[in-house]
């Protein structure tokens, strides 16, 4: 299986590995499978209506078949169904938010990558690109990976900070790396945790994460814990662009 280098917005190098041809291919197999389903439903539903009369409706009805790709891609993460099943998903390759732009793109070439070509235009471009991108990927400017990649932002101390960000904690330079993925542990389990989250309680694991950063930074602050080891992940990051 080939793996693909990706650089974040950081410059944070990250190792994933590339969906495999057969993955994608079996991906698009069910999608297909899904897409027939549906228009069958909706013909059974329909069959002994009155043909005399105006059925643009219908045409309405199979908009979700027409732009099921675009959708599932746009709201789904860069997953359809198929991908879901087969854990793979489409991503930018600058470790970017997949948007509307790069979903719309690779949406259109599918007719130049699989409608028009059975699917060998985009069969062969993957196959000899090295970056598992068809057409419509090397438009977008994405690909396609596995979900669960040899190296993983969420296994990092990386988190996005939004351009112009202002650092308020220089000591974070005496956190190390392992300390900081501690943190964004942390906040995870809290934010899951309904216990807290439903009432907006402090968490007790984030209070006292809060403490122990705070010795080891040696500072003081007023800043709530959440928000606080929050700011601290994101100085992090900016120190270390």
């Amino acid at each position: 299986m080939e793996n693909l280098s990706i650089s974040t917005t950081q410059n944070v190098d990250i190792d994933y590995q590339l969906a495999s041809v057969g993955d994608r291919i079996l991906a698009n197999i069910i999608d297909g499978a899904i897409k027939i389903s549906y228009m069958i439903v909706i013909s059974l539903f329909t069959f002994g209506l009155n043909d005399s009369e105006p059925q643009w409706w219908l045409a309405l009805i199979m908009l979700p078949v027409f732009f099921y790709n675009l959708m599932c891609d746009l709201f789904l993460s860069g997953q359809t169904f198929g991908k879901m099943i087969m854990k793979i998903k489409v991503v930018k390759l600058d470790g970017g938010e997949l948007n509307f732009g790069a979903c719309f793109i690779r949406w259109i070439f599918r007719l130049v990558d699989i409608s028009f070509t059975y699917g060998v235009c985009a069969l062969l471009t993957v196959i000899i690109g090295g970056k598992g991108q068809r057409v419509g990927d090397i438009a977008a400017k994405t690909t396609v990976l596995k979900i669960n990649p040899k190296g993983s932002l969420s296994g990092t101390a990386y988190v996005e900070i939004e351009e112009g960000y202002e650092p308020k904690y220089p000591e974070v330079s005496m956190l190390s790396d392992a300390d900081l993925q501690t943190i964004k542990e942390v906040l995870l389990i809290a934010s899951n945790d309904r216990q807290y989250t439903s009432i907006g309680a402090p968490h007790p694991l984030v209070l006292k994460t809060k403490e122990v950063v705070i010795k080891k930074m040696k500072i003081e602050t007023k800043e709530p814990s959440k928000e606080f080891l929050n700011t601290v992940l994101k100085d992090y990051n900016y120190y270390h662009q």
